[in-house]
């Protein structure tokens, strides 16, 4: 699962760089995996996780970090500490991001909980995730889209500042020439410029749409019921009935699309034993619809890029963006009626809702003790509309159904318990949205 790997990571980077983000009331997390770079010039974000601090505040994974509280990262002794710090204090960050020129400070709060350990805490954004696709899910909102990305963490994609694209195909040259000019201009959009007369990246893709026909025969359907007839002797009684119906046969067809990308150091071409990869990725999908590569190109190209020039999640099968109910609530799993902790700043930190606060119910609606108790119905009804006070994750969604029957629903009311008293509070929350890749 993506969480397991996400905690692989932390465990590792944990070890490498001596990372105290973890679940110790002495430290605090902005809700984000780092590295120091091997010169120790600056903290690489390796991943945000989804509805933290770090999220919230618009970090993004591949930025580096060139300042903590007006300090440069190569005078702390530990930087990926210092960016820890003290739970409910605020850290500040200057920021380098890919393709961008300028730097820029933005201060983070720290939170207690480590959103990483995935068998305790949730943000509303995971939970909401976690919701759609649990095991009771069809999976009917995620899509399927097999995809592979890898990255040279030795290469310092930072870097190269140009691309130019390597012209292959033989069989359809003018439909590669214009899904080139669709990457190019995202490519452009992250910052990076065409160049051909020296480029720093050279592009190399290959793509394929084709089809792929199943024949259902026709299928013999037999069936019996009762039917009562009158008989003289016996009175009614009961007969049974066989029926037989054929249905027809007819062809299903699946349409295939996939993109791969290949992105070469330009100036090692030639002069390495091996193809100079600093970054590669591949995507496919299928369909019922019929649609051009044109059409599907920037979708897929879209998917890719989601994780250029830093790649944390390698293989995925399916992706699923959601909107959601952000309060800034984090959830223990194996407690979920107690506030695990309160994002500072956030529409419920404003309203009043603290750290420890026992919710008695959200709107008269109760919520389950634990996430692993919650029966099948318990979160389906989340989906349908039925009475389970996680639904409010939901009200500002673009679902068929609005939540407790309320169209205008613009506020959350929680009843929570604090030292004994219970006490009504209205949250105002914020809408997000969530993309996230899953792999089961």
């Amino acid at each position: 699962m993506m969480k397991s790997f996400l905690l692989l990571l932390a465990t590792l980077f944990c070890t490498a760089t001596s990372f105290s983000q973890s679940d110790r009331s002495s430290a605090g997390t902005i809700g984000c995996l780092c590295k120091v770079s091997a010169d120790n010039q600056y903290v690489k974000i390796i991943n945000i996780h989804e509805g933290s601090p770090a999220d919230m505040w618009g970090l993004r994974a591949g930025d580096h970090i060139n300042r903590i509280d007006d300090i440069n990262v190569k005078e702390i002794r530990n930087p990926v500490g210092r960016i820890a710090g003290a739970p409910g204090t605020y850290v500040k960050l200057n920021i380098s991001r890919y393709g961008n020129a300028k730097t820029g400070d933005v201060t983070v709060p720290r939170i207690s909980v480590s959103l990483f350990n995935e068998n305790n805490y949730v943000s509303e954004g995971e939970l909401t995730s976690r919701i759609y696709t649990n095991d009771y899910s069809d999976h009917s909102n995620m899509v399927q889209s097999s995809m592979t990305v890898l990255d040279d963490e030795e290469a310092d994609i930072y870097k190269y500042k140009t691309y130019d694209f390597d012209y292959t195909s033989a069989a359809d040259p003018l439909l590669e020439k214009e899904i080139f000019k669709v990457l190019g201009d995202k490519l452009n959009s992250m910052g990076l410029r065409r160049s051909q007369v020296d480029p720093g990246i050279l592009i190399v893709m290959n793509s394929y749409s084709g089809q792929k026909e199943y024949y259902n025969p026709p299928q013999q359907i037999i069936s019996t019921h009762i039917s009562t007839t009158y008989d003289w002797y016996w009175g009614f009684v009961p007969v049974p009935i066989t029926e037989s119906t054929t249905t027809k046969g007819y062809t299903d067809v699946t349409y295939l699309y996939t993109i791969s990308l290949k992105f070469l150091d330009a100036h090692k071409i030639g002069t390495s034993k091996v193809p100079p990869v600093i970054w590669s990725g591949s995507v496919s999908q299928a369909s019922k619809s019929k649609t051009s590569m044109m059409d599907k190109c920037d979708d897929l190209f879209t998917l890719l890029l989601y994780q250029f020039p830093v790649v944390w999640f390698p293989n995925s099968e399916y992706y699923l963006f959601l909107h959601y109910t952000y309060t800034g609530i984090i959830y223990n799993l194996n407690e979920m009626r107690t506030i695990a902790e309160v994002i500072p700043g956030s529409p419920a930190a404003i309203a009043g809702i603290q750290k420890g606060d026992e919710i008695a119910n959200i709107y008269n609606s109760k919520i389950p003790d634990r996430y692993a108790d919650a029966s099948p119905n318990q979160w389906s009804y989340l989906l349908d509309g039925k009475n389970n006070g996680l639904r409010y994750l939901f009200i500002l969604a673009n679902l068929v159904y609005k939540p407790y029957m309320q169209k205008d629903l613009k506020t959350v009311s929680f009843v929570v318990k604090r030292n004994g008293k219970r006490m009504k509070i209205k949250v105002t929350p914020e809408d997000k949205t969530i993309f996230t890749l899953r792999k089961d």
